[in-house]
């Protein structure tokens, strides 16, 4: 895997005022940890969101470069991130700093390829239970995704973590009898909703009634009623 170069710089300042002024300025608060101690870091947030937009995407090994004297260069890589929960922007990295001859835990994100036969011929509902898996490998072996083609999958058929394949090196951490991916019958629920929005598109050539005509009706109604109520007798002087 390729590793890719992100400058740092130790934070001399810690706090939410600080923190939000490195914001302002481009840079998002980050902490490295898994080294002798960890280390309060400022980086540049538009070159941390090119690196995440690399094929590798979280799992890209960083080679950290850093500024002025203190902490030796390092390799990590992205161990979590803190998004707004509206705008999406990171508003705060966790790096751990790894070693290139170790093996390492991470997650990796599982890519469906292919329209499954249950579902372009049976009119079935492709599941997608499982949107990562964890493994267990040396850095240089981190896969870019789990690419898995779910093109034979029928009715009723499911894709299990013992039927994923990776590469040479790379031990999946996961049960083997969960569910990855599924092609299913649709629920009846799911019938009935889509019958439901279908009657409820108006037919071609169908003209709604006329206000008049409604108003019409109404006060039709009305008088059938008063006619059929008992008149009151009159009172006696």
């Amino acid at each position: 895997m390729e590793t890719l170069q992100l400058d740092v710089k130790e934070r001399g300042h810690l706090g939410k005022s600080d923190a939000r002024k490195m914001r302002r300025d481009g840079f998002i608060p980050a902490v490295l940890y898994g080294g002798k101690s960890n280390h309060s870091l400022s980086i540049n947030s538009k070159k941390l969101i090119k690196i995440l937009e690399n094929v590798a995407g979280r799992n890209a090994i960083l080679n950290l470069k850093f500024e002025g004297k203190g902490k030796k260069d390092c390799t990590a890589i992205v161990k979590d991130l803190q998004k707004h929960p509206l705008k999406r922007e990171i508003l705060h990295a966790d790096l751990m700093e790894i070693s290139m001859d170790k093996e390492i835990k991470v997650k990796v994100r599982v890519k469906l390829i292919g329209e499954p036969i249950g579902v372009k011929e049976k009119g079935g509902v492709l599941g997608h239970q499982m949107r990562e898996i964890k493994v267990y490998c040396l850095p240089s072996n981190i896969p870019n995704d789990i690419t898995i083609d779910v093109s034979n999958l029928d009715l009723g058929h499911t894709i299990h973590i013992k039927d994923v394949l990776v590469g040479e090196g790379v031990k999946i951490l996961e049960a083997p009898d969960a569910t990855v991916a599924s092609v299913s019958v649709m629920k009846e629920e799911e019938v009935k909703a889509e019958v439901t929005a279908a009657e409820a598109v108006p037919v071609e050539g169908a003209v709604a009634a006329a206000p008049a005509e409604e108003k019409g009706k109404a006060e039709e109604k009305g008088k059938t009623e008063e006619k059929g109520k008992p008149e009151e007798k009159k009172k006696g002087k």
